[in-house]
């Protein structure tokens, strides 16, 4: 009988066992999308393997821009002062496309690092993109850690959620959670933001809609289904007001009207799917969400609305977006434009299927 393949943890899973179990190693590569589970982890790493007393001789920052073979072989090379380890940590440094400074001397360093340091980059600004198909990645997988941290998603973010909450000695139940990620998102460093402004609104034990809907700051695609509901609401004056309050944060009319048309997509996919009876579940398949309010909602707002203008808008949008992208085009006009066209369009729906 062949031996039974066991499944080796990410890396991100891996980081978590070493700071668990103690058995932190020479080399990680910490990116992803979710911004505090990286600084979380990098910290940890600090915590580990620093030691305090004498940070000043055993911590190291370098960024990867400006960095030279000759200063990452002298920070690794360089004995801990008075304590068991050292670590050096190099910001936005892409290791799979190193600088030109970097490139042939890299593989050979991180071949034979010592079991004193603990070598982290840092992927803060750029991506990190580990190319398989190269000998290094070879090398760094089999000797390091390529921790990879996205976004959580929704099994993962509520019992969070909670835990936060429940430290600011409050509660918030399952509904109210779904509530919070669909107005404020998912990533975590903007949660824990507004999770400290929803509780310290509330003046009860738990936190309510209605505080999160008082002090809260909405993602662009929470806001989107406001401009829907305006539009078809026929209050055109909202939804401009809602436009010039997104533009007046420093969202590019291009990426509204990217935003919009993607919000219309959906909405025209949950009525061509509410049409053919398809259950909740396919549903949250079909729009590529996990959320059960996100799916609820839009199917809410897309039985209000006729299958023709839909169709009609995501016409619309297609228009606009090639106006837009016209030399010499004033592009909060033609995003106004656009939602003046939107709303006469739905005065006119009676009738239509």
């Amino acid at each position: 009988m062949p031996p039974r393949k066991t499944n080796k943890p990410d890396g991100a899973q891996r980081l978590k066992n070493d700071l668990k179990n103690h058995t932190i190693g020479s080399l990680y590569l910490i990116g992803g999308e979710e911004s505090y589970l990286k600084q979380h982890y990098l910290k940890e790493l600090e915590k580990a393997v620093v030691d305090e007393t004498f940070r000043d001789f055993n911590y190291e920052v370098f960024e990867g821009a400006s960095l030279s073979a000759n200063q990452l072989t002298t920070a690794i090379d360089s004995y801990p002062a008075m304590a068991e380890r050292r670590m050096v940590v190099v910001k936005d440094l892409d290791v799979f496309k190193p600088t030109a400074a970097l490139k042939e001397d890299l593989p050979n360093i991180l071949s034979d690092l010592p079991d004193y340091v603990c070598l982290v980059f840092y992927y803060d600004t750029i991506d990190l993109k580990p190319d398989k198909r190269t000998k290094l990645y070879a090398s760094i997988n089999k000797i390091g850690c390529i921790a990879d941290f996205s976004q959580l998603e929704r099994h993962d973010l509520i019992p969070w959620v909670k835990r936060h909450v429940r430290d600011a000695g409050k509660h918030i139940d399952n509904d109210t959670c779904d509530y919070l990620l669909f107005i404020c998102g998912t990533s975590m460093t903007n949660l824990s933001l507004e999770i400290e402004k929803a509780c310290a609104h509330s003046v009860t034990d738990s936190v309510k809609r209605s505080d999160i809907d008082a002090v809260c700051t909405k993602v662009l695609d929470a806001v989107t289904f406001d401009l829907t509901d305006a539009i078809t609401a026929q209050r055109f004056d909202r939804a401009l007001g809602l436009v010039n309050d997104l533009i007046a944060q420093k969202n590019e009319p291009i990426v509204l009207l990217s935003a919009i048309a993607r919000h219309i997509q959906r909405l025209y996919a949950a009525k061509l799917a509410m049409q053919s009876h398809v259950s909740d579940k396919e549903l949250m398949e079909l729009l590529g969400s996990k959320s059960s309010y996100y799916a609820r909602k839009m199917r809410d707002s897309a039985v209000q609305l006729e299958t023709k203008w839909l169709r009609r808008t995501l016409l619309l949008c297609g228009e606009s977006d090639v106006a837009m992208k016209s030399a010499g085009s004033d592009r909060q006009k033609v995003l106004e434009l656009m939602l003046l066209e939107m709303a006469a369009n739905f005065g006119q729906k009676k009738g239509i299927r």
